[in-house]
């Protein structure tokens, strides 16, 4: 007569992913927010490594905030704030922010713009185009203002604030089709 063991093996278990069941409106959700965190990546490292040795009229491109903008735009406020909150907190820990205050600026500003986008204007690359660039305008002349308050900068080199403006606006057409392919995975939650 034979002894059956005492223990019985054990069971496999399925690896914890398999267990973790998403929808696929969640898994397109996820998806698409890594994209954007991945884009809101390589745009700083872009900025910080290349552009910003790139000089016209002793100004620079400032492509991160620009972004940030341009996603809560197309987003929209709901989700648009909570990217532009945890986007803020990336660029100023990054240490790529001129100060402890583009944190609230950058988040205050996109969320109003993307409020006005939606309040206002039509979902289109005009209106993306225009609110973006009143954000980036109005970004550039806060962060100079704060910073001529603390005398950090000087008055005279408010042109180069503008000029920078200017040179991020011409980016925005580039970064506008690859924010909105990015958008578009998983549908519009909300049609205007």
């Amino acid at each position: 007569m034979k002894k059956k063991n005492e223990f019985k093996k054990d069971k496999l278990e399925a690896p914890w992913l398999s267990r973790l069941y998403l929808t696929q409106k969640q898994r397109h959700a996820f998806y698409k927010w890594a994209l954007m965190a991945l884009l809101l990546l390589v745009i700083s490292v872009l900025q910080d490594v290349v552009l910003c040795r790139l000089r016209i009229y002793d100004a620079t491109t400032d492509l991160v905030p620009c972004l940030i903008f341009l996603i809560a735009i197309i987003e929209g406020s709901q989700n648009g704030s909570v990217f532009a909150l945890c986007a803020g907190m990336f660029y100023q820990f990054s240490g790529s922010a001129p100060g402890g205050y583009a944190l609230v600026l950058v988040t205050a500003i996109a969320i109003g713009a993307a409020i006005f986008r939606q309040s206002y204007l039509q979902k289109s690359f005009g209106a993306a185009l225009l609110t973006t660039g009143l954000a980036i305008l109005a970004y550039e002349l806060l962060v100079f203002a704060i910073g001529w308050a603390f005398g950090l900068t000087i008055l005279s080199r408010l042109p180069g604030f503008l000029i920078t403006a200017v040179l991020t606006l011409v980016a925005v057409p580039l970064l506008y089709p690859v924010v909105l392919s990015i958008a578009a995975i998983g549908g519009d939650i909300w049609k205007e």
